[in-house]
């Protein structure tokens, strides 16, 4: 699918998100992109306490 990009609101690139834990860390998210698009609806859906 192809964008304009004077359509794109945000764009989000290769996003990381790492918690530590007593035995190191834990990553929860792995190089995550998109893009969000004017006039298009975007959920983050998890359970609780999952890192959203």
């Amino acid at each position: 699918m192809s964008t304009n990009l004077d359509q794109i609101l945000l764009k989000a690139k290769d996003i990381e998100v790492e918690f530590p834990i007593i035995e190191g860390s834990v990553k929860a998210v792995r190089r995550v992109s998109f893009d969000i698009i004017k006039g298009k609806t975007l959920a983050l859906v998890g359970e609780s306490g999952s890192g959203k």
